[in-house]
């Protein structure tokens, strides 16, 4: 029907990324990654763009550096997106990767 059901809905945002952005534990958690790649088509089916963009904001809001954050809308749909793969792998490799002696 389409009708909203308060404690479904209470359930399924408990696994909003936005809204466990904002919790302490998980906001915690955030600002000790040495790196986090978000990213997403600005033309995403599903708009996955403003959720994205609403959790860049939920991230910077929990403390995390904007130097170990890479945020970007790519000019794309939700489909046919792998040649972004090795992009983030390469800026995650270089982050995560010890220090060469």
């Amino acid at each position: 029907t389409g009708r909203l059901v308060p404690d479904v809905w209470a359930r399924w945002l408990t696994h909003d990324p936005v809204v466990m952005a904002g919790e302490p534990r998980y906001a915690e958690a955030l600002r000790s990654m040495r790196a986090i790649w978000i990213d997403a088509g600005n033309r995403d089916e599903y708009y996955l763009d403003l959720g994205m963009t609403a959790f860049r904001r939920a991230v910077a809001a929990a403390g995390v550096p904007d130097e170990r954050v890479h945020f970007e809308l790519f000019d794309a749909t939700h489909m046919n997106i792998g040649y972004r793969y090795p992009i983030a792998l390469r800026y995650l490799a270089e982050r995560l990767s010890p220090p060469a002696p």
